[in-house]
């Protein structure tokens, strides 16, 4: 194996290399510490202009033309928690889902004014989710809104809803609102 003296392209320091390695494009630096050292110095870290700000807390950040055309709101945020927070009820209220929305649009409060708050196929009382019987969530109309457990409210959604949607087409019948 063939070793050469080579000046360390950092601190110009000869030290004794293998040809091998010089072949490859390899034993430019003398130690570990110059190659780091050169590296740090000849770093090509071009930081981009802050483009956008974030929509909840107003820090300025560099967002590339296509994740901007990605936007359907036209907002951005700098982090997932920012984002996170600007949806939750209360927050930036173009992002909010309908169905957080207070009054009329609450769904879930006005199932539980005009029906009992259990699962209309098993009885569950303890966790109980709202389901919109023509699935359109704009139409919160009491008769239109069907408490059904995780589980039963699942089967609506699959494959296997003929196991439940009797019973439900039997209480919307027995429990018309007028």
């Amino acid at each position: 194996m063939s070793m050469v003296d080579k000046a360390c392209e950092h601190c110009g320091t000869i030290f004794v290399a293998r040809q091998y390695d010089l072949n490859r494009g390899h034993a430019r630096f003398c130690s570990l510490k110059c190659n780091g050292a050169w590296q740090a110095a000849n770093r090509k870290f071009n930081p981009k202009e802050p483009n956008v700000e974030c929509a909840e807390c107003e820090t300025s950040f560099y967002k590339n033309e296509s994740a901007k055309k990605k936007s359907k709101s036209g907002l951005f945020f700098c982090s997932r928690a920012c984002k996170d927070s600007a949806q939750r009820i209360g927050g930036i209220k173009e992002i909010m889902p309908a169905h957080y929305d207070s009054g009329l649009k609450n769904y879930r409060a006005i199932c539980w004014r005009h029906h009992k708050k259990e699962c209309v196929v098993c009885g569950e009382d303890k966790v109980v989710a709202v389901h919109h019987y023509d699935e359109n969530h704009d139409n919160n109309d009491p008769n239109n809104l069907v408490p059904l457990c995780p589980t039963h409210h699942q089967y609506v959604h699959s494959k296997h809803k003929h196991l439940v949607i009797e019973k439900i087409d039997k209480w919307k019948k027995d429990n018309i609102i007028t």
